[in-house]
């Protein structure tokens, strides 16, 4: 009988420190991809505060987006386990230098391309970072945790081009891009719909976020006057705000 007890006992106790390990795997992935939502959102803020944009908030939202991506970083070193982890984070670190000076000098157009590539090698470099996490985790709700995460940096990615362009920023890549994001929005969108272990919390944001991200859409395909950079710059936080609930309500969910 003691003997059986003492079996149950570290199974519980295995199944504690496994759920506590899945669950910091979750977190961590959802740290890398914030990274990435970061990278878009300080030169679609940047790009704001140079179109006049709300001009104050612009500046608050940048600030606050360089602030929380420097404390991401110091976050994710204790989150880093693997060597290609370790890569990773080392390579983001190095992407983010060169863009949080740039994010910090003067606000002018004729930077606004050198801006949004270092953003570009920041973005890439916090994809790798993310994925090597994905592949250190045993969570099956990782994979998840990365598909809604994404969804924050392409709201963001997507009010970013749309200001580029604004200020006269064009190229062919900027021009596709517009297409691509919303089809890779849609596509991810879909994909969560159909999850089949979806809680009625993350159900009811999905539907929350599909009508947003469809009301976004339609403000894009509309353009027209200047009051539609307000538009959209609000529209992208909207999207913002509720991928981030699915984004959370999927950690919390994992087993």
């Amino acid at each position: 009988m003691l003997h059986s007890l003492i079996r149950l006992w570290l199974l519980l106790a295995l199944g504690c420190v496994a759920q506590m390990a899945h669950a910091a795997a979750a977190e961590a992935i959802d740290l890398a991809g914030q990274q990435r939502m970061l990278s878009q959102r300080i030169v679609k803020s940047w790009c704001q505060i140079g179109l006049n944009v709300q001009p104050m908030l612009s500046k608050r939202q940048l600030d606050e987006a360089i602030r929380h991506f420097e404390n991401n970083l110091k976050a994710l070193d204790a989150e880093a386990s693997s060597p290609q982890a370790r890569t990773a984070l080392a390579g983001l670190r190095a992407a983010w230098s060169p863009l949080r000076s740039t994010a910090l000098g003067v606000i002018r157009q004729s930077d606004a391309t050198l801006l949004d590539a270092r953003a570009e090698d920041v973005l890439m470099a916090a994809e790798r970072l993310t994925s090597a996490l994905q592949d250190q985790s045993s969570a099956p709700v990782s994979r998840w945790v990365n598909l809604a995460g994404r969804q924050l940096m392409l709201s963001q990615r997507l009010v970013k081009v749309y200001m580029l362009r604004q200020w006269g920023v064009d190229n062919a890549r900027l021009r596709d891009e517009l297409d691509s994001v919303q089809n890779e929005f849609s596509g991810a969108l879909t994909s969560m719909q159909q999850r089949p272990d979806n809680s009625a919390a993350a159900r009811s944001e999905i539907d929350n976020l599909v009508l947003q991200w469809e009301w976004l859409r339609t403000a894009l395909a509309t353009e027209g006057a200047e009051s539609f950079r307000l538009i959209l710059a609000e529209g992208g936080d909207a999207v913002l705000e509720l991928a981030d609930q699915v984004t959370r309500l999927y950690q919390q969910s994992s087993p």
